[in-house]
C-alpha cells in the first residue's frame, strides 16, 4: 500500500516538473546587454598571391601583334609571362640611341612587330638588368613605356625601346629570332581582335599609336569574398615590436598606432597608411630610381596579397603606385582601396598606403552585364564630345570596377565589373555612357 502512495506522489512531482520546465524553455527571453552585438568580419594573415616575383610585378598590361594591318592583342598574364621569359636571361650586344623615324627602323618591322605596353614609365637600364637580368655595360638614362620588338629584320632580336616621341632605343640581343617568332606563332592563337586608336599627333604613327581589344570579351561581374588584411601583421614590419606600440582609437573609428618608428592610421579597417619618422620627404626624390626598393619594401612584409603591378607615379606626392589586376585588368576603387602606394624619402620608406582588402573565395555567380561598348563606339563618343579635348586622351583600357559590399552578413564580398577606362589629361577616369567619371 505504501509503495504504491510513493509511486502516485513521485509521479505527479515529475509531471509537475515537466510542466515547470517546458514553461521556462518556451519562454525563455536572453539577457543581451553585455553581448557584443557587431558582426564579425574574417581576417586573414598577410598573404601573397603571386610569390613575390618581380617579373610579375612589372609586367606589361598588354601584348600586341601587328601583321599587315592585321592587329591582335591579349592581356592573359600567363602569355605576358611567357614573353616576359622568352627575353630574359639574355646577353645585350649593342645599345644605340635613333631619332624616332620611319628611315631609321629597319624595313623587317615596318608591318610586322610585337608591341610590349607598360603602364607607366619606367628607367630603362633598371629594367633591363633587374627585370630581365641581362648583361651590358652602357648605362642608359632614359625612361620607356612600350617595347618593339623586330624578329624579322637580323637573326638576332632587336628590341626599340620608345623612350618619347622623338627618340628610341635600339637594342640588339643575342636571341635567336627564328625561335622567338616560333612562340608568336603559337602565342597568337589565343589573342582576339584589337583595334589601333589615334587620339592626336602623338599617336598617328602604328608604332606609338593606341591598342584596345576591339570588341571586349568579358561580360561578367565577379562576386568573391572579401578577406580583410590583419593590421598587426603589417604593424610587425613596419613598427616593429608589438609591446613598444601604442594603440588609439577616436569617435570615428579610425585608429591610430604610434611606436618609436613611426605612425599608423586605418580607417574603417579599410585603409592603412603608415608614416615613417625618421624620414623627411621635403627634398620628394625622383621615384624612378627607387622602384626596386619599393618592391622590396611591399615584398619584405608580403605585402603583394593579389596580384598588384607597378601603375604609375602619382603626381600629387611623386607615390609609387602598384595596381590590383583581376584576370588579367586592372582594378580601380573610388577610394583608391585597389592600390599600394609607395613614397619614399632620402634613404627609406617615408609613407606606405594600401587597401586592406583581399579576395578569398568566388562567390557562384552567373548574372552577366550589358555588353561593353565597341573600342570604336568609346572613341567615336568621346571625340564628337564639345565637353572633353579629344587629344588629352593618353591611354585606354578595358578594366574592373570594384565594389565593396557590407549586407550585415557574416562575410562581406568585394565584386568585380568590366568597364572601359580612359586615360585623360594624365588622369584615370571611368567610361560611361559617353561621359568620364
Amino acid at each position: 500500500m505504501y509503495k504504491s502512495i510513493f509511486k502516485g506522489i513521485t509521479l505527479i512531482a515529475l509531471v509537475l516538473m515537466s510542466v515547470v520546465l517546458t514553461y521556462k524553455i518556451w519562454n525563455f527571453k536572453p539577457n543581451l546587454a553585455n553581448v557584443d552585438n557587431a558582426i564579425t568580419k574574417s581576417s586573414t594573415a598577410l598573404s601573397p598571391k603571386n610569390l613575390d616575383n618581380i617579373h610579375s610585378a612589372f609586367l606589361p598590361y598588354q601584348v600586341i601583334s601587328y601583321k599587315e594591318h592585321d592587329i591582335q592583342g591579349t592581356t592573359d598574364k600567363e602569355h605576358l609571362m611567357e614573353y616576359i621569359d622568352n627575353l630574359s636571361g639574355k646577353k645585350l650586344i649593342s645599345i644605340n640611341k635613333k631619332p624616332f623615324d620611319i628611315n631609321y627602323i629597319s624595313k623587317g618591322m615596318r608591318e610586322q612587330f610585337i608591341i610590349l605596353d607598360y603602364a607607366n614609365d619606367m628607367p630603362l637600364s633598371m629594367y633591363l638588368t633587374d627585370i630581365l637580368d641581362s648583361t651590358f655595360k652602357n648605362d642608359v638614362n632614359e625612361t620607356f613605356n612600350r617595347l618593339i620588338i623586330d624578329s624579322h629584320s637580323k637573326e638576332n632580336l632587336i628590341l626599340y625601346a620608345v623612350t618619347n616621341q622623338q627618340t628610341m632605343i635600339a637594342i640588339e640581343m643575342n636571341a635567336s629570332s627564328e625561335a622567338f617568332n616560333s612562340f608568336i606563332k603559337s602565342s597568337e592563337k589565343s589573342m582576339e581582335d584589337y583595334a589601333r586608336i589615334i587620339t592626336n599627333a602623338q599617336t598617328t604613327n602604328e608604332k606609338t599609336s593606341i591598342y584596345v581589344p576591339e570588341q571586349p570579351a568579358e561580360s561578367k561581374r565577379y562576386s568573391y569574398l572579401a578577406d580583410i588584411i590583419n593590421v598587426d601583421d603589417i604593424n610587425k614590419a613596419v613598427l616593429g615590436d608589438k609591446n613598444s606600440i601604442i594603440e588609439r582609437k577616436d569617435k570615428n573609428g579610425t585608429k591610430t598606432y604610434n611606436s618609436n618608428t613611426g605612425i599608423v592610421k586605418v580607417n574603417n579597417n579599410e585603409l592603412y597608411k603608415f608614416n615613417n619618422l625618421s624620414e623627411v620627404n621635403h627634398a620628394k626624390p625622383r621615384p624612378f630610381i627607387h622602384l626596386i626598393n619599393s618592391f622590396n619594401f611591399i615584398s619584405e612584409h608580403g605585402g603583394f596579397t593579389d596580384d598588384y603591378r607597378y601603375f604609375d607615379i602619382k603626381q600629387s606626392d611623386s607615390a609609387i603606385s602598384y595596381q590590383m589586376f583581376f584576370k588579367g585588368y586592372p582594378v580601380f576603387d573610388e577610394k583608391q582601396l585597389s592600390e599600394i602606394n609607395v613614397v619614399w624619402g632620402d634613404k627609406d620608406v617615408y609613407e606606405y598606403k594600401r587597401g586592406l582588402y583581399s579576395t578569398s573565395v568566388a562567390v557562384p555567380s552567373t548574372k552577366d552585364i550589358e555588353k561593353l561598348p565597341s573600342a570604336e563606339e568609346v572613341r567615336f563618343k568621346l571625340a564628337s564630345s564639345r565637353e572633353y579635348q579629344f587629344d588629352k586622351v593618353s591611354n585606354m583600357m578595358v578594366g574592373f570596377k570594384m565594389v565593396y559590399s557590407d549586407e550585415d552578413t557574416i562575410q562581406s564580398t568585394l565584386s568585380f565589373q568590366p568597364e572601359w577606362f580612359v586615360k585623360y589629361n594624365n588622369e584615370w577616369k571611368l567610361y560611361q555612357d559617353g561621359r568620364l567619371v
